[in-house]
């Protein structure tokens, strides 16, 4: 008998190793274009886990949304079984978590000092939301630090002639601040700016000049301005579906947080943020754009004075968590 016991007990930890070192293979879902350095990173993030664990654990890159999923629809989608891991970016999930999708706004980041300081209140909080909708937050990924410009076909060099025109932007937090300043800002969907320039729909757009060349906006805009103030730099949430990750082995699973985790690092470039984007000023300057002083330290001040309401209205409205993680992110921040 105690022969046979010992028998079965090697049996049985022998199938537990060979469970421990189990081939994974899961499906990677990215909604965007494989020339986006977005999905380089998904790139590396798969190889550098393939060769962590020796091949063990293969995730297999789905790009240009070949599996036709919607990022609105991603909270959602997360919770089945397929695809296993996808990333988001939060403003994206308005519809299903309004806290998560303003957890940052325009007018409160202006440059990496500041996002470094708020980034570990800004994790924590959306963690806490992902895992809110039984997903695992493996990582994050980071976004980047974009300058904000007033681009215009007229010199637009301060505040109070910002006042006079029509300013496009990308958002309803974006109208509602900059309304709040007197400017008479509207949305206006991406495919349709160039040619609401070209007529005199709008004599202005907030937009990055690191991509303006993407819609050809220099073409009619010749004149740009920087507010002094980053585009919402929300890092994108690396998702894993949680019932596949709680199964992963202690091994595989420290692997992939370890691999989210290089990517993190390698992702967050904000020192050279600055330097890319002065780049992108040159070229834009080669190609006839003018680029005028940054708006003042007062008029960067009234412009973060205006976010912070709007900011705080837009988390009073999502209810939840989102007043404490505004207080939480806002306090890591230190700005009134």
């Amino acid at each position: 008998m105690r022969k046979w016991m010992l028998g079965a007990m090697a049996a049985l930890f022998g199938l537990a190793g060979t469970a421990q070192a189990q081939n994974v293979e899961w499906r990677f879902h990215n909604s965007y274009a494989p020339t986006r350095i977005e999905s380089q990173h998904v790139r590396d993030l798969a190889a550098d886990l393939r060769e962590r664990t020796n091949g063990r654990f293969t995730l297999n890159v789905f790009e240009g949304n070949a599996m036709n999923l919607r990022d609105a629809d991603m909270l959602r989608t997360m919770q089945g079984a397929t695809p296993e891991m996808s990333f988001i970016w939060p403003p994206f999930l308005g519809r299903d978590d309004a806290a998560m999708s303003s957890i940052l706004v325009f007018g409160l980041i202006r440059n990496a000092q500041e996002l470094t300081r708020v980034m570990p209140a800004l994790q924590e909080s959306l963690s806490q939301g992902i895992r809110r909708w039984n997903i695992e937050p493996v990582g994050y990924m980071q976004l980047g630090l974009l300058d904000a410009a007033i681009f215009c076909r007229s010199p637009v060099r301060t505040l109070e002639e910002l006042k006079r025109v029509k300013l496009r932007v990308g958002s309803r937090e974006q109208v509602e601040t900059f309304r709040a300043l007197g400017v008479a800002a509207q949305i206006v969907p991406q495919q349709e700016l160039y040619a609401a320039m070209q007529t005199g729909v709008v004599d202005c757009a907030l937009y990055p000049p690191r991509i303006v060349h993407t819609i050809s906006l220099q073409e009619v805009a010749k004149h740009a301005t920087s507010t002094g103030f980053a585009f919402p730099p929300t890092p994108y949430i690396l998702l894993a579906n949680q019932a596949r990750f709680r199964a992963l082995s202690a091994d595989n699973r420290a692997a992939l947080q370890a691999s989210a985790a290089a990517i993190e690092q390698r992702s967050a470039r904000f020192a050279q943020d600055a330097a890319d984007d002065e780049a992108s000023r040159e070229r834009l300057r080669g190609q006839g754009v003018t680029f005028h002083p940054t708006f003042s330290e007062t008029e960067q001040q009234a412009i973060r004075t205006a976010a912070m309401a709007t900011w705080e209205t837009l988390m009073r409205e999502a209810g939840g968590q989102g007043p404490a993680w505004r207080t939480r992110i806002q306090s890591a921040l230190g700005a009134n």
